[in-house]
């Protein structure tokens, strides 16, 4: 007895895993900081912990639907990025920030929408 295995399902399986384990990036140092601020005492941490949540839900839409939820975690990442750049003063700041957060958001979602794009599973028009 054989078992079928579809290698495109395989491959893209793969790809959206690569592009999970990427976006896990920003949702580790979410976690990081909301733990160590709420150890530490400092009122900011649910600030952190609603990132989080925000980014598990993004990540979950892409992980389903790949399709909507790309281009939704692409669109995230470069709003966090604008934010970043207007919002903090030191540049350089701004730009480690959006280095460490956002880009792997972006590269993320780029990911989710090339392999939503990537299926037949939707009829083009």
């Amino acid at each position: 007895m054989t078992l079928a295995v579809d290698p495109k399902r395989d491959d893209m399986r793969k790809r959206k895993l690569i592009a999970a384990v990427i976006l896990g990036i920003p949702v580790s140092v979410f976690a990081l900081f909301a733990v160590a601020e709420g150890f530490g005492g400092e009122a900011g941490w649910w600030g952190h912990l609603t990132q989080l949540a925000f980014a598990l839900v993004i990540g979950a839409v892409a992980w389903i639907a790949p399709r909507i939820g790309g281009p939704l975690v692409v669109a995230t990442g470069v709003a966090l990025t604008a934010w970043l750049f207007v919002t903090v003063d030191d540049t350089l700041g701004a730009l480690s920030t959006a280095v460490v957060i956002a880009l792997p958001i972006v590269v993320s979602g780029v990911l989710f929408t090339l392999v939503g794009f990537s299926t037949r599973r939707h009829p083009r028009g």
